[in-house]
């Protein structure tokens, strides 16, 4: 079997196990082997993804903005190593914070969208660039500029200010004349929430089945994590990147060379310059990009529904290329007879990690922590049932739950293969 047929099985069974909604594309050395549509794009209207389906990108938007700080400096209209308040009236001056720190991480600035007042409050409430930026100017840094890496995504807010300032030109005029239009990037943009844009597919999320994404206004995003674009878009701008057709030489290993914590310009960096990859999680939405230098890989996997591993899907696509060993999904049929539910309901714990299974309507669930400690609530169903010992696979991930009748146990294996040991606490009724 070749890449290409092992790759389209490994898709194939996610899509049909309910495991993966969303789009994917994969190339190799310049040849793309995979680019299609899985699931649907809107749960409510039925409407199916393609490859041209658009997703919002989340915090791959990043390298956008780094890219346009970038040609700002190679343009000479800017220096990387000036101090943001040359840009920006009334940030203050003490504080020492440079483009470079802020293109980096490492500029100590807070970052809102850590505070629980954002989700609980401010990120369904509309608000404007100068909002943002004053709300930022007067907290604290959290440590010395240039001494640490906190990912910020305040930090590139106030990118997209300096973008603006500098360019005079709105942020998303500056990408539109200077990287959209020029690159011939049709299907990206930046997503207010406001225009229609067309062919853009529905975030979701999962409680007990699919459901609507929480609310998100997005005014709060912009040149941090506002972006939308498609599989197809995003491996033109990665060619751009690997190629130095928008950026020159310098300032494309600028780009791709890692600063505190892994971190570049836009990109997380690993080994010596070989792979540059990044995640983009919006409310709804969860994607992973991909780019090995050294073996001319690209793998870009967006998804509508927050709760799958774009990462884990990204990685063994990966991993398929270069002739690694990855565990395959199977698919399953769930095993007939009668569910001890009575024996499995209840709290189980470890010391990192809560879980509680749940009967309801003749179907058990689970509920369990994901991504960023986020509660998720989906069903389990019977891989196998024996006297001592029930086997069940999930809906939307590909895990084990693995009860020991006898000990009152769990043992749960993650989409990532990792194993963790429960032990039964409070039975629910």
């Amino acid at each position: 079997m070749d890449k290409k047929q092992q790759i389209n099985e490994y898709m194939n069974i996610l899509a049909e196990g309910n495991y993966f909604n969303g789009s994917v594309l994969a190339a190799n050395k310049g040849e793309v082997i995979l680019n299609k549509g899985y699931g649907l794009s809107s749960y409510q209207y039925a409407i199916e993804n393609t490859s041209i389906t658009k997703f919002r990108i989340g915090s791959l938007t990043k390298s956008f903005t780094a890219a346009a700080v970038l040609l700002l400096h190679q343009q000479g209209r800017l220096n990387l190593s000036d101090k943001i308040n040359a840009y920006i009236n009334n940030f203050p001056s003490e504080a020492g914070v440079t483009i470079h720190h802020l293109l980096s991480h490492s500029s100590g600035v807070a970052d809102f969208t850590f505070s629980p007042e954002y989700w609980e409050k401010y990120m369904r409430l509309p608000t404007s660039l100068k909002q943002s930026v004053d709300w930022i100017k007067i907290r604290p840094l959290q440590f010395q500029p240039g001494k640490d890496m906190q990912y910020s995504n305040a930090g590139y807010l106030l990118l997209t200010a300096l973008i603006e300032n500098v360019s005079g030109l709105p942020y998303e005029q500056f990408l539109l004349e200077n990287i959209f239009k020029p690159l011939q990037l049709k299907n990206t943009g930046i997503d207010d929430g406001r225009k229609i844009v067309k062919d853009l597919a529905s975030g979701h999320s999962v409680w007990e089945e699919v459901i609507n994404a929480e609310y998100i206004d997005m005014s709060i995003p912009q040149g941090a994590y506002g972006m939308y674009s498609t599989a197809e878009d995003l491996y033109k701008w990665t060619e751009v990147l690997r190629n130095g057709v928008l950026l020159n030489k310098s300032m494309t290993s600028k780009m791709f060379t890692a600063s505190y914590g892994g971190y570049g310009y836009g990109w997380f960096i690993s080994g010596d310059q070989e792979t540059a990859r990044h995640s983009g999680d919006i409310n709804g939405f969860t994607n992973e990009l991909l780019m090995n230098f050294k073996e001319g890989l690209t793998i870009i996997v967006l998804s509508n529904i927050n709760i799958t591993p774009a990462d884990k899907i990204c990685e063994d696509i990966s991993q398929i290329i270069l002739n690694k060993e990855v565990r395959m999904p199977e698919s399953f049929a769930p095993a007939a007879g009668h569910i001890p539910w009575r024996i499995l309901i209840g709290e189980y714990t470890s010391n990192e990690l809560y879980s509680a299974v749940h009967w309801e309507n003749n179907k058990l669930f689970v509920t369990i922590p994901k991504k960023y400690g986020a509660l998720y609530k989906y069903e389990i169903k019977p891989f196998t049932l024996a006297d001592d010992k029930a086997i069940f696979k999930s809906d939307f991930v590909y895990e084990d739950f693995i009860f020991d009748l006898k000990g009152h146990c769990l043992e749960f294996v993650d989409v990532y293969g990792k194993r963790h040991f429960l032990k039964k606490q409070t039975a629910l009724g």
